[in-house]
């Protein structure tokens, strides 16, 4: 007959770089002493724990595991429901495992970084500098580009001036600088 599941909660919100948990209930719905494995399937696979892994049931006895989800703080882990699925394998009646499904949200997180190459520049008719915008967090990054001269001496033009970079990715613009006014 094999094994009998269930989730709880079957949404689980997790922080990136956190954890969160949910209790998986088994009950033994054979007729013969058995062992359940559970394992996670999908992409939550590669950040998720079962313990214990494998559970030893007498006929219709309920055991439970904990899975701890534990997405890395990384680009890769996209923000959002991320469904999953459960498999619990009978030892005894491989025709009885059964597959449950849950979902894991993962929360956004920005991590975002600047950088204007080259640093500094000279010259009386001005310069083109290229700005990085890096974005490793797990959502899309929209960035409104501006230059600021405290001393009034610069003007900027910045090309494109407002930029979308994708998690996990760079995205550049161009800045022209030039001297509000010249030597001759």
């Amino acid at each position: 007959m094999g094994a009998v599941v269930d989730i709880e909660p079957r949404t689980v919100p997790v922080t990136p770089g956190g954890q969160a948990t949910a209790l998986v209930r088994v009950r033994n719905s054979g007729t013969v002493v058995d062992q359940i494995s559970i394992e996670i399937l999908g992409d939550a696979r590669g950040w998720a724990l079962v313990e214990p892994p494998t559970l030893s049931l007498f006929p219709g006895a309920e055991g439970s595991a904990t899975i701890t989800f534990s997405p890395p703080r990384s680009a890769r882990v996209a923000a959002g429901a991320m469904p999953f699925g459960l498999r619990a394998g009978s030892q005894e009646d491989p025709a009885g495992s059964v597959v449950d499904e849950g979902v894991v949200v993962v929360a956004p997180f920005t991590d975002v970084s600047a950088e204007v190459v080259p640093r500094s520049s000279r010259g009386s008719t001005g310069a083109t500098h290229d700005v990085a915008v890096d974005n490793r967090g797990n959502v899309a990054l929209n960035a409104t580009l501006r230059a600021v001269d405290a001393d009034r001496l610069l003007t900027f033009e910045i090309r494109p001036p407002a930029v979308v970079a994708e998690p996990g990715a760079a995205t550049f613009a161009k800045v022209r600088v030039k001297p509000r006014k010249t030597f001759w």
